[in-house]
């Protein structure tokens, strides 16, 4: 017999039963001292339930049910965090993606305001003005502490969101490791600012915090700092007063320090020569956030700086964390070919910072889309920006740096031309504007306190809770 047949017997034989199931009389037919019975259709068709094993229901406590739910809620979350920390475009990439990277930075962070906790942000033009770094301070002082803007230099050639400052009397001329090669010196200790300010005769600093409701904590600082090459004669003045100032030789630097209460203004007399590498303007506790902007720099120059000028700073500055913001400037020039070449020097410069600070962590921030006109006067992304992208974030994992991926935050190839039509980016198709600025530096506020979070999860300091619904449920059993 052929299939379909034997099919379709077996289709006619079921409905044939599920028609006499209907038709067949719910109390049976008699037959003398006999009844016939045939089960009905819904008889037919139900199918037994699996026993209830009371014994097993009967060992659980509410306690055991709540503590089966919380860790499954455990499970979940840990599920979201590393579901971000693997797929979102704002993630960290981390060295051998190690999700305790930043762990000694956070334990650091915490513990601020019993001693002072200094960040320190370098990189290219793109953060000149204090753009980025100061919503970054704003925000680490809001929840951790801290006052001040951190590191000035003596003389100021680009002017700040957060520092007036200006220079009087004497002859200043400033060194910088990097920019036209007519600016180097004769010596490379240059400090921790890559710059460092040689001052004759007789002359005057003075600074005045501001900021503003946007940086309120920049408006003000209770302790001030002169690093300087060689022993100095320097004079301080702060609310009409002159204010001791307490020497130390570190190395080859010397810092001289005074704190002053509070303060927004302060004048610092400078006499006979002195070597200037930076002056601080902070918060005796707290988070002190440093904005290093180089402008043309694309990072390998800072390989040209005297390791014992910026080593006993580093030591002496409890740094957690360093941001290195470069590659923006390379872009232009660079191709394929030249990538290998590139990758050594970014990894040899990070790898200075690694040594010279060994307890400190390192974040990388990649270059933005940047956009320039073709033969036809398109305005199109730079070709080579992916692959250099690729480049800088391999050459910060393989010497121990984390990587965070600016261009694929924006949006990765063609979003500058979207942040330029939004007002997010000026007409050069290179910089952020002010608003610009301050929301990739949302950004990536946003991002290190995620990363916060999960360590916080991590390490027991935020536990998971039933909803208040579900608890209830529990306590009523």
């Amino acid at each position: 017999m052929k299939p379909r047949y034997i099919v379709l017997f077996i289709i006619c034989l079921l409905a044939g039963l599920a028609l006499l199931c209907m038709l067949f009389p719910s109390g049976g037919i008699r037959l003398g001292d006999t009844t016939l019975r045939f089960p009905t259709l819904t008889e037919a068709l139900d199918v037994p339930e699996e026993p209830v094993d009371t014994d097993t229901v009967a060992i659980l406590s509410p306690e055991e049910i709540m503590e089966q739910r919380l860790e499954a809620l455990k499970t979940e979350k840990m599920d979201e965090f590393h579901e971000y920390c693997q797929q979102d475009a704002s993630r960290l990439y981390l060295p051998d993606d190690d999700e305790t990277y930043l762990d000694a930075f956070f334990e650091k962070m915490q513990n601020a305001g019993n001693r002072h906790l200094r960040i320190m942000h370098y990189g290219d033009s793109q953060i000149e003005c204090d753009r980025i770094t100061s919503f970054l301070r704003q925000e680490f002082q809001e929840e951790f502490g801290g006052q001040g803007v951190g590191l000035i230099p003596a003389l100021q050639t680009v002017p700040t969101y957060t520092t007036g400052q200006s220079l009087a009397g004497g002859h200043a001329v400033q060194y910088m490791a990097f920019g036209p090669k007519g600016s180097r010196g004769s010596s490379d200790f240059y400090g921790p600012m890559a710059k460092r300010t040689e001052l004759s005769d007789t002359a005057t600093i003075s600074i005045t915090a501001r900021g503003g409701k946007d940086y309120s904590h920049s408006c003000t600082f209770n302790k001030i700092t002169v690093l300087t090459k060689d022993a100095a004669k320097l004079n301080l003045m702060v609310r009409g007063d002159t204010i001791a100032m307490d020497s130390a030789n570190v190395g080859e630097m010397y810092f001289y320090t005074a704190r002053i209460g509070g303060a927004s203004s302060a004048t610092i007399g400078v006499k006979g020569r002195a070597s200037i590498l930076g002056i601080q303007l902070d918060g005796a506790r707290g988070v002190n956030v440093d904005n290093l902007p180089m402008r043309g720099c694309s990072g390998p120059e800072l390989m040209n700086i005297n390791r014992a000028s910026i080593r006993p700073f580093l030591a002496r500055e409890n740094v957690g964390l360093i941001l290195l913001q470069y590659g923006g400037n390379s872009v232009p020039y660079l191709t394929k070919a030249k990538l290998p070449g590139y990758k050594e020097r970014m990894k040899n410069m990070i790898g200075m910072f690694r040594q010279m600070a060994p307890e400190a962590r390192i974040i990388f921030i990649g270059p933005s889309d940047m956009a320039t006109s073709d033969s036809t006067g398109a305005v199109r992304s730079y070709g080579v920006l992916p692959e250099t992208v690729k480049t800088l974030r391999e050459a910060a994992n393989e010497s121990g740096a984390a990587f965070w991926n600016m261009y694929e935050v924006m949006g990765g190839n063609g979003s500058m031309a979207k942040w330029v039509r939004s007002g997010l980016a000026g007409s050069d198709y290179v910089h952020f504007t002010p608003s610009g600025a301050k929301k990739m530096a949302h950004m990536l506020y946003e991002t290190l306190q995620f990363y916060y979070r999960f360590y916080r999860f991590r390490t027991g300091q935020d536990k998971v809770e039933l909803p208040e619904e579900d608890s209830l449920a529990v306590d009523s059993l």
